[in-house]
């Protein structure tokens, strides 16, 4: 009995080794990392904004990993950095010309040490229509994933949008 016993509890520790992808824990990372990286990707957002507002589009586009991808509020979607790029160069050369942006996180939550979900506010002033009237400000959300790669935080995924009135919901 005693023989059996010791079997499995060196089965058990054998097989505990060996967790399933599952059983891992969420954020291995400390308290003290999560700050860190916390400020480090609020940094890069400060960096996105200056680009944005300096009108550099190969800039902002450096801050996607190579295969990330962007959706605009109207659900146009940029895949790959070499897109992303394009369509920033597109609208900073039209309807972004005169642009400013004004950005502000509200929340970064590691998933894992080297996974991030941003959630904030951003908005825009100075664009213009194709007939180079200016339009009023856009005022959104954004949700952005980003993935440490290298040492390095870079967006993986960003998603833009313009809150609208639901039909169903009383105003509050």
């Amino acid at each position: 009995m005693r023989k059996l016993l010791l079997s499995a509890a060196a089965a058990y520790v054998l097989m505990a080794g060996v967790a399933p992808a599952w059983a891992v824990t969420a954020n291995p990372a400390s308290p003290k990392s999560d700050i860190e990286n916390d400020a480090i990707i609020r940094k890069l957002y400060e960096r996105f904004t200056v680009a944005w507002n300096q009108h550099e589009p190969a800039t902002l586009a450096k801050m996607w990993v190579e295969d990330g991808d962007h959706v605009e509020p109207d659900g146009r979607v940029a895949k790959g950095r070499r897109e992303i790029e394009k369509l920033f160069a597109a609208e900073h050369r039209s309807v972004f010309k005169q642009s400013h942006l004004t950005l502000s996180v509200d929340t970064v939550w590691f998933v894992t040490a080297d996974v991030a979900l941003v959630d904030g506010t951003y908005e825009l002033s100075g664009a213009r229509d194709p007939q180079g009237k200016e339009l009023p400000a856009r005022k959104g959300r954004l949700s952005s994933l980003f993935l440490k790669e290298g040492g390095k935080w870079l967006i993986a995924a960003s998603r833009l949008m313009i809150p609208a009135p639901l039909p169903y919901r009383a105003e509050s």
